[in-house]
């Protein structure tokens, strides 16, 4: 039998993105969660994702990692798929918020590192941009506090600000954040909003799953998942617009999905 061909280990991504036809059921289930979805990202994209919950939207973020690969049909990361991409290679350019934060047992800077090697340098620089620096420093030890089952009890903002930063550490050049506000105060979203600006003036492709006013006020396109489907996909203006005269509304600003 031919040898099976390895993954390529390849440069830094500028994550162009296309997702064609993408299909997806979970394990022994008959229906699929996601049915024909299409769209193209180019490099520094901010999209937003909305949809009614079970829409398919943390399968479409996980998808697109390749954490799980499609039944039917691709998606190609700078004309690559994604599931030949060596996920070693990959994953240090790659930054990924899920909705469900878990923190694992070790210090601060262990989790924001990745459990890897820290660099310490970019530690604090992925915590400035994510604005938990200064919160991290009024923890007792630091970055060096303990978290995770054993560790010093943290509310669920606090989580999130860490796992947002572990998102960031490595300055990733594509971003998936799924619910990134769910546990935010209001100072916390501001933060989430700034490093949402940061990302797309250095060229990061982002994804942002939410339906909150102020994160759609920022991302240059919308992608609306229903049942599965892509119900609309374009410029946030455009999309907003085309919704709103479905539901009889006339303010562009605001998206009540989710």
């Amino acid at each position: 039998m031919p040898a099976q061909i390895s993954s390529m280990a390849l440069p830094r991504p500028k994550a162009s993105l296309v997702a064609d036809n993408v299909n997806y059921f979970h394990p022994g289930q008959p229906e699929p969660v996601l049915r024909a979805v299409r769209f193209t990202l180019q490099p520094g994209d901010l999209l937003g994702i909305v949809g009614p919950s079970g829409s398919g939207k943390t399968t479409l973020a996980r998808l697109l990692l390749g954490n799980l690969r499609p039944r039917m049909g691709s998606i190609r990361l700078d004309g690559m798929d994604v599931s030949q991409w060596d996920a070693g290679d990959l994953g240090p350019h790659c930054g990924y918020l899920p909705q469900d934060v878990e923190l694992f047992p070790g210090t601060v800077q262990d989790n924001i590192a990745r459990l890897g090697e820290p660099d310490a340098e970019l530690v604090v620089k992925a915590a400035k941009l994510a604005n938990c620096h200064d919160m991290i420093l009024h923890f007792a030890n630091g970055y060096d506090t303990q978290v995770g089952d054993a560790g010093t009890a943290l509310s669920g903002g606090e989580r999130q600000r860490i796992a947002l930063a572990r998102a960031l550490y490595g300055d990733p050049s594509f971003v998936v954040l799924d619910e990134p506000n769910a546990n935010l105060d209001s100072a916390g979203e501001e933060a989430l909003l700034n490093a949402l600006q940061s990302l797309k003036q250095q060229g990061v492709t982002c994804i942002v799953i939410g339906h909150r006013q102020g994160i759609l006020q920022i991302v240059d396109k919308l992608l609306v998942l229903r049942g599965g489907t892509v119900a609309d996909f374009g410029l946030r203006s455009e999309v907003v617009t085309r919704l709103a005269k479905m539901s009889g509304k006339v303010a562009d600003t605001k998206v009540s999905h989710g």
